[in-house]
């Protein structure tokens, strides 16, 4: 008898061991397929002469690419950004369209895709396993906020090099997403400042920002809290080395 409820149990463990690796497999052909399309996509750019994108080539791959994002001293957050018809079908969908659960890094479905708008607002998704926009959590250390003041955007009519303005820890539906359509960016500033973990003060006249936003993983998969990166979009036309 004993021999049996042995062999029971070890047959539960073995099963249970089984299915475990299946979905560490499963979590890293997930994490694989995203990096290696933006890989694929990254040699689409002339390094010699810095991080410059194909934007014929891009397309070619996939009409709904509009920016490429960059944020030094985060790991791996270079990654192109697409905008679909809705904001839905990227949160499960490569940027090659290919179905997974980490998504793509997108553009809200009503932004102009030019960033004309006082506020657009790119999401990406975090995962315990990193990567994605997993790493904007860095921005919660004060000196890592201190010492990483701006992040890259770049569009084929422009590239930004884009002076952070503010960091949250938030909430949807807080002042982080807004759009003024009187394009009133001070006032809207202000209000970010309220809710703001870290913020600089800079002048913000005329000028458009950009929202970076991922999920909270403080609060788990299925809360409505998330972090907020906010950067100024600054046209620039220095050499952008991605590292």
């Amino acid at each position: 008898m004993k021999k049996w409820i042995y062999r029971i149990a070890l047959a539960g463990a073995l099963a249970v061991f089984a299915f475990s690796a299946y979905q560490l497999y499963k979590i890293y052909e997930g994490s694989k397929q995203v990096d290696d399309e933006r890989d694929r996509l990254a040699e689409l750019a002339q390094e010699e002469e810095g991080f410059v994108p194909d934007w014929t080539a891009l397309k070619a791959q996939n009409p709904d690419i509009v920016a490429w994002v960059y944020v030094p001293g985060c790991d791996n957050i270079s990654f192109p950004v697409v905008q679909g018809d809705d904001n839905d079908y990227y949160l499960d969908h490569t940027v090659m369209k290919e179905y997974n659960i980490r998504g793509a890094i997108f553009l809200d479905h009503e932004a102009a895709p030019d960033l004309s708008n006082e506020n657009s607002i790119v999401y990406g998704h975090s995962v315990d396993q990193g990567g994605m926009f997993t790493s904007l959590d860095r921005f919660e250390d004060p000196s890592f906020f201190e010492q990483h003041p701006y992040f890259y955007v770049m569009t084929p009519s422009q590239n930004y090099k884009c002076p952070i303005l503010a960091f949250g820890k938030t909430t949807e539906g807080s002042p982080f997403y807004m759009n003024y359509e009187n394009h009133d960016t001070a006032a809207h500033a202000a209000e970010i400042e309220k809710a703001a973990m870290y913020y600089r003060a800079q002048d913000v006249s005329n000028k458009n920002l950009v929202t970076l936003s991922t999920c909270d993983l403080d609060y788990g998969f299925d809360s409505i809290n998330r972090l907020t990166l906010v950067g100024i979009l600054e046209p620039t036309d220095e050499r952008i080395v991605i590292e």
